[in-house]
């Protein structure tokens, strides 16, 4: 169907609502607007759905909203797992209270029942009640950390695991059947028995669980944190859990503790960016703390800025992990550590590697996206191995086995128990991180984005990564390639002995290059933009040997990229 066509069917259709109608007939004379809102449906993948706000089959909508929540009805039912029921959050994003109705008038009209938290909920916590209540799979109405115009709809499984590759195409292929006459909609969600709220014992029994997982210490007294939830969900959870562990000198940013779609002091509520802090900071020039926390709108993803000799230091995603991971796995008897795994994903840092070894615990990479670290920690007890902790460079973290998400929320409490134990000892978390560096060999992580404004520099892009593929690089910069990894592929070449073996994990276009320094460097193509990211890591014998070596592999691979996209 073409987009006048579909724009056209929606002016007429007696499911549509007169306000959206009336959106629409404003948007009469501009073909370019109807095109982009009605060229297709919203797409659904394994992170589910996101797009901007507003009336069209490619916006996000109460109709996009319920017709995939149709879709999940119908693989529920389908799988016959329709009797588990499906737990539904929403983040404070705008039309998140009107999407939680819209998906779970849907569910009670196809028989289904909903477990649904009345206020703003963390998507961790979400997890937590698929698995509390034994529900067949989860909803989280939220865009994460994109900009207020976008909304999402995240879907997760009955391990409380964002669905993977083969149940979100169950959906989508579902998706595509169906027509807004085929939605199952019950106009009065809230009056059907099916309908329960979620009481405050899934969150006690939730608070609970984090406490169990975080290893007890007697050094929080003095630890001043100011925390920040960036107008997001986390603004309850984080100072009660923090409270309940013995913090007692926690201040909040109250500009930025009300929940706020429209995100009105920050222009991106995402804790990766280093503006986002920028009212924390100008608050401690009066109220002087040691930490800062801020979490994204969804409390999946966590920052941390350390006051350092005088100066505020962001730490990034590696080096938090890296933080977390080391001071877990100290707190372990040796013959549990021995039986430990630490997950990460093949783009995060090495680093871990050698700090695992010391404690005589394992390290597993996987693919990029919780969803991956979620499904390897089921598989762990089959062989007799404990998880202790997965994280990734984009600001991720979760230990312990109660949630299968990064969770901001736990690693909040975490951070400021690494950071009180090392201040006990007159150490700051930049100073252990220093000692982690002198010990284990230093570390530096960079990202760069190629993004490609024509389809004929897209194209360009896709013949150079088709070539890369078929003619493996032997040497960036002054730097032999001894491995190559070809994720697409699940192909490992061993350079050195010409030796391929069979990447165990599932397939992914990526292509990474582990060189003879050390240095692993990692090309992922976007599925669905005409992008690419490059992601480098080198190790050095000190900070400046490193940003000398990451320098000199970054200015080569972008040689070989530019030759590349001119053909």
């Amino acid at each position: 169907m073409e987009a006048q066509e579909r724009y056209n069917s929606w002016l007429q259709d007696p499911h549509i609502d007169a306000d959206t109608k009336e959106e629409l007939r404003g948007l009469a004379d501009n073909a370019a607007e109807i095109e982009d809102r009605f060229f297709k449906w919203l797409g659904f993948g394994t992170g589910g759905l996101r797009g901007t706000l507003g009336a069209g089959s490619n916006r996000m909508n109460i109709y996009t909203v319920r017709l995939v929540t149709q879709a999940l009805a119908n693989h529920l039912i389908a799988q016959g797992k329709a009797e588990g029921g499906v737990a539904i959050a929403h983040d404070s994003r705008r039309m998140s209270p009107e999407f939680t109705e819209a998906a779970a008038s849907v569910l009670v009209a196809n028989g289904i029942g909903v477990y649904v938290f009345p206020t703003v909920a963390p998507t961790p916590l979400l997890s937590y009640a698929v698995r509390y209540y034994k529900a067949s799979a989860g909803i989280v109405i939220t865009a994460s950390h994109n900009p207020p115009e976008y909304n999402g709809y995240k879907v997760y499984n009955e391990h409380g695991n964002q669905m993977l590759t083969d149940e979100a195409l169950s959906i989508s292929s579902q998706m595509a059947k169906l027509g807004l006459d085929n939605v199952l909609v019950d106009p009065n969600p809230k009056e059907n028995a099916l309908w329960r709220w979620i009481d405050e014992d899934v969150i006690e029994s939730y608070y609970q669980r984090l406490l169990e997982i975080a290893p007890q210490t007697d050094s929080t007294e003095h630890l001043r944190i100011l925390y920040t939830p960036l107008h997001g969900t986390g603004g309850r959870f984080v100072p009660e859990i923090l409270r309940r562990a013995g913090f007692s000198k926690v201040s909040t940013l109250e500009e930025q503790m009300i929940p706020d779609g429209n995100f009105p002091t920050v222009d991106y509520p995402n804790p990766e960016d280093p503006k986002a802090f920028q009212l924390a900071f100008a608050k401690t020039k009066d109220e002087p703390c040691d930490l800062i926390i801020a979490t994204d709108p969804d409390a999946d993803r966590m920052g941390v800025a350390v006051y350092h000799g005088g100066d505020w230091v962001l730490l990034s995603g590696n080096q938090v992990g890296v933080l977390l991971s080391d001071f877990l796995l100290s707190n372990l008897e040796p013959a549990q550590a021995g039986r430990s795994v630490v997950i990460k994903t093949i783009v995060t840092t090495e680093m871990v590697q050698p700090i695992a070894a010391k404690y005589g615990a394992e390290v597993r990479s996987t693919l990029t996206g919780f969803k991956y670290i979620g499904t390897l920690m089921d598989h762990l007890p089959m062989e007799h191995k404990e998880f202790v902790f997965g994280f990734e460079e984009s600001y991720g973290y979760l230990a312990g086995t109660a949630v299968r998400d990064k969770d901001a929320i736990v690693a909040s409490l975490l951070v400021c128990q690494v950071a009180a134990h090392y201040q006990k000892q007159g150490l700051t978390l930049v100073d252990r991180l220093e000692q982690l560096f002198a010990e284990h060999g230093y570390y530096l992580q960079d990202l760069v984005s190629y993004s490609f404004a024509t389809s004929r520099e897209a194209e360009r892009s896709r013949a150079f990564i088709r070539q890369l593929e078929h003619q493996p690089i032997t040497s960036i910069g002054s730097e032999p390639v001894v491995e190559v990894l070809n994720y697409g592929k699940g192909i490992h070449l061993d350079l050195r002995s010409r030796q391929k073996t069979t990447i165990r994990l599932p397939r992914e276009g990526v292509l990474q290059w582990i060189t003879a320094n050390g240095s692993k460097v990692t090309l992922r193509p976007s599925g669905t933009e005409p992008k690419m990211k490059l992601y480098v890591e080198v190790k050095g014998t000190n900070r400046e040997d490193a940003q000398k070596r990451l320098l000199a592999i970054k200015e080569a691979f972008n040689e070989l990229v530019e030759a590349g996209l001119r053909g």
